[in-house]
């Protein structure tokens, strides 16, 4: 059995070589698909390792069969894509590349589960299920990410339907390092597009009962969303329904013929989520069919409910216990309305979504995630590493089943 004393071990043995893997990938970032050289890195790692690479269209697969496996499987999954942020570190391993860093931890994803695979690999004998490692590119975008495309692969390889669970572990500076965040249920937000074009009539701001004012109409929009959202979705329900962009009008003493309002709409739940969109139409259908207007509504998907199997994240939170210390959980009070496109592996298999602290204000380590000062106490990367490494057993040892949303 790979117990969690000899995984600390073994990490904190390997845990310069983390850190050197972290670097390389902080001072050489790719943005979006276009990885080629980051996955040629992991790729020679893996090959150096014994560990087999197997084919995908983007990113990288890995394999580990276990010595004791009946033939099913636990993913891990690191994004492994940077931002378009020019650094303002001055560090040593700063970024080479002008315009572009990791300044949301997925270089550290990546050289946590480099560390986990060089661990699992040695101990693979002791494995009660193969482990399935997905290095992910695009998790920042373009839309609709790397998860689906790479969910495609593992279906064309015969691996979906082998895998029991899949976990990811994101870095933040909102939590001290050595420190491990776990929830239950909705982790991360349902992410929505919408945009809307009114078409009124034109007319003399002096003679408004001869036209038909799509920028009145446009603003009771706003404020009837407001108003729905904060009377029809209950409090203890996060959603967020905001309009980020109105335009309308040329003139002073000129009625709008046109308005363009777009916006998002973010949940924690996908019941709230298809309530909301009904609604917003009927909403607008209403104001129109009122004021004798046209509109045109267009709602662009996004991503769904990024949830956490109650199964999986038990066994998360036990290994987390074991190999960094019961003292060190952070039991979530509340889910995030950040998004993420793990929620694409969540939807289809159990799965566990875990936060591991970095945040080192001595060192000056405090800016968050998406700034160009963001930075990371590398400590950190041992107590994910390790987490990877105890969760991939304990899983193995385990048949998480799908549970309900």
């Amino acid at each position: 059995m790979l117990t969690a004393d000899m995984i600390k071990k073994e990490i904190g043995g390997y845990f310069d070589e983390i850190i050197s893997f972290r670097r390389h990938l902080h001072m050489h970032p790719e943005t979006g698909l276009d990885t080629k050289e980051t996955e040629a890195y992991i790729r020679r790692f893996l090959e150096s390792e014994g560990v087999g690479v197997l084919e995908s269209q983007v990113g990288v697969i890995g394999y580990i069969q276990g010595g004791k496996s009946s033939g099913c499987c636990v993913a891990l999954r690191a994004d492994m894509d940077a931002l378009p942020l020019a650094e303002e570190n001055e560090v040593p391993y700063k970024s080479q590349v002008p315009g572009k860093m990791h300044a949301c931890g997925h270089d550290g994803h990546t050289a946590m589960l480099m560390g986990a695979a060089h661990v699992l690999n040695k101990h693979r004998g002791e494995l009660c299920a193969d482990v399935v490692l997905i290095f992910q590119p695009a998790e920042e975008g373009p839309f609709p990410g790397g998860a689906v495309i790479m969910l495609e692969d593992l279906k064309k390889l015969g691996l979906f339907e082998k895998i029991k669970a899949v976990i990811a572990l994101h870095l933040t500076t909102e939590h001290p390092a050595g420190k491990v965040a776990i929830g239950w249920g909705s982790m991360m937000a349902s992410t929505d597009e919408y945009d809307i074009e009114i078409t009124g009539v034109g007319g003399h701001v002096g003679l408004p009962h001869k036209a038909v004012d799509a920028l009145s109409i446009a603003a009771k929009f706003v404020t009837d969303m407001e108003s729905f959202m904060s009377r029809r979705i209950d409090p203890f329900d996060s959603a967020v329904f905001g309009t980020g962009v109105m335009r309308a009008g040329s003139a002073r003493n000129i009625i709008p013929e046109k308005a363009v309002l777009s916006g998002s709409l973010r949940c924690q739940r996908e019941e709230t989520r298809l309530y909301v969109l009904e609604n917003a139409e009927k909403i607008l259908k209403a104001l129109c069919e009122a004021y004798g207007a046209k509109y045109e509504m267009k709602v662009t998907r996004g991503l769904p409910v990024l949830r956490n199997d109650d199964v999986v994240v038990a066994v998360m939170e036990e290994s987390a216990e074991e190999t960094a210390g019961a003292e060190n959980i952070i039991r979530l009070r509340s889910s995030n309305m950040g998004a993420e496109d793990f929620a694409f592996f969540s939807e289809v298999k159990p799965a566990a979504f875990v936060w591991i602290g970095a945040r080192n204000e001595e060192k000056g380590f405090t800016h968050l995630m998406h700034n160009p000062k963001f930075d990371i106490d590398e400590e950190a990367l041992k107590t994910g590493a390790a987490l990877l490494c105890r969760a991939a057993a304990a899983l193995g040892e385990k048949t998480p089943v799908k549970t309900e949303a």
